[in-house]
């Protein structure tokens, strides 16, 4: 069975860009989403950016992942809502 390399050096800053829907408080989502898989986050060092059409909202949140496991529950729970169209 292949095993990709890891490409992060862990525990490491890196920022996840979740793009969804923009209803129903999309960035609230985000960021309790965040905070229940990380714990603690700077919610001050998020950054937003609505579509030309306002349909969406990309979400940046940067953190430390402190491994591999981590930044997958990020990803999957993320992916839990019908919202989210793109995690980056």
């Amino acid at each position: 069975m292949f095993e990709s390399p890891n490409i992060y050096d862990f525990p490491c800053p890196i920022s996840i860009k979740a793009i969804g829907d923009d209803r129903d408080d999309y960035l609230q989502f985000v960021i309790d989403t965040m905070i229940s898989v990380v714990g603690e986050i700077d919610v001050q060092s998020i950054t937003t950016r609505s579509s030309n059409g306002n349909k969406y909202l990309a979400v940046t949140v940067p953190f430390t992942a402190k491994d591999r496991e981590q930044l997958e529950s990020v990803f999957q729970a993320l992916n839990q809502d019908v919202r989210t169209k793109f995690i980056v």
